[in-house]
């Protein structure tokens, strides 16, 4: 009866770690867009089975080539049988692998550094921008901090004014240097803070404008 396959009657190449499990995974009819291993299939041509000439309707993926497969017709029985790949070259494939998804990540992240940046003197730029903003933040804060504390001294010298001449601290003067050193801690974390941004910033950057000036130069 006609199967959708040329040649007459087709058969269904199912991935699996054992007969059992694949002579269950692999009737006519099964999600050709499982992830399992186990229902992976590929449609092959009856006539060109012995030159192992298969038409995947589904990749078999790396593990299902590894733990080998079978070749089913549409009733479920078994047609041909994969054996698994000997530990060296399934060691060879997974690095090849590994090494091909690698290649590919790293071609999408060059497509994205070139799509955002024109080149390494672009990207130096867009760094400084940031740094140079940075650089005004704390310029801001450290103007900041010295006011507060010459505030701050002032307070101080009303204090020790009023002690030398035998009377108490005003409880008025008392909270306004706790609240100036309260103040000017604040500030002091804000500048560590705007510094520790600065070192992000460049550490960010040194990959980015390293691998643009390889592309540039490639």
């Amino acid at each position: 009866g006609g199967s959708g396959t040329a040649g007459g009657g087709g058969a269904v190449a199912a991935a699996a770690s054992s007969a059992a499990t694949a002579r269950s995974a692999a009737p006519a009819g099964a999600d050709a867009d499982s992830t399992s291993p186990a229902t992976n299939v590929a449609l092959a041509d009856s006539s060109s089975l012995a030159l192992g000439a298969i038409r995947s309707l589904a990749t078999l993926n790396e593990q299902a080539i590894h733990a080998g497969y079978q070749v089913l017709d549409h009733n479920g029985r078994v047609l041909r049988r994969e054996p698994p790949a000997p530990p060296e070259e399934q060691a060879r494939r997974r690095q090849a692998l590994e090494a091909r998804q690698q290649a590919q990540r790293q071609a999408e992240r060059d497509k994205e550094l070139e799509r955002l940046y024109a080149g390494p003197e672009d990207a130096v730029r867009a760094r400084d921008r940031q740094l140079e903003a940075l650089e005004l933040r704390i310029s801001y804060a450290t103007n900041t901090l010295a006011q507060l504390e010459e505030k701050r001294d002032e307070e101080v010298s009303l204090a020790a004014r009023a002690e030398r001449a035998g009377r108490p601290v005003p409880e008025g003067t008392r909270q306004a240097i706790d609240e100036y050193q309260r103040r000017m801690a604040h500030v002091r974390q804000e500048i560590a803070g705007y510094e520790k941004d600065k070192r992000a910033v460049r550490e960010q950057y040194a990959p980015i404008i390293e691998r643009l000036e390889e592309l540039e130069g490639s």
